[in-house]
């Protein structure tokens, strides 16, 4: 059993800040921007501590909270924080896969490698590339051949259609946030 739901990895990434408790951690998905991303039912969130805490990627203690029953409080272990920065780093290969997984990387590489930023956009612009051009063949060849009925190539070509928008998207990105990006850099350079 391995790492499977967007969620965990979010859950990774919270507790790579900081220590939290489950109801800490569940905030973020309700009022914040992650739950923009990504819509968390408090049971699915406990369900997934569980599961990160038996792989060994996180460990909870006990916290006293005076009279009331104690408190779960869980923490990143070495392996889980060695997990979560590897996989931040390293672009999705599918486009369906950026509406949340690259949008959840996107949001812990500002937080914690803001340096990161021009290398993941340019990673995740050849990755659709690459993507793009397997589409774009495989029409081909399938429109060449005359195998590929009606219906084929209506998906295929929405296929085509909307990884060429998230590449022009992710291009907008960018120039934005590496514009961004330098503009910070150069201001913290300056001030110190």
């Amino acid at each position: 059993m391995q790492i499977s739901e967007p969620a965990e990895y979010i859950i990774l990434g919270l507790l790579r800040n900081k220590p939290m408790h489950g109801y800490e951690m569940f905030q973020h998905f309700e009022g914040g921007t992650l739950g923009q991303i990504l819509h968390l039912e408090m049971s699915q969130m406990y369900a997934f501590l569980k599961k990160l805490e038996r792989l060994n990627y996180i460990e909870a203690q006990l916290e006293v909270q005076g009279p009331r029953p104690p408190r779960k409080v869980y923490h990143l272990t070495k392996r889980g924080r060695d997990l979560f920065l590897h996989w931040l780093t390293e672009p999705v290969e599918k486009p369906r896969d950026i509406r949340i997984l690259f949008l959840i990387k996107l949001y812990f590489v500002r937080l914690y490698l803001p340096e990161q930023i021009p290398d993941l956009l340019s990673q995740e612009i050849l990755a659709c590339q690459q993507f793009l051009k397997h589409l774009e063949a495989r029409y081909c060849t399938s429109s060449a051949s005359g195998k590929m009925d009606s219906f084929e190539h209506v998906i295929l070509s929405s296929r085509i259609h909307h990884t060429r928008s998230l590449l022009e998207w992710i291009h907008t990105l960018q120039i934005e946030m590496v514009g961004d990006y330098a503009s910070d850099s150069g201001k913290r350079k300056h001030e110190g």
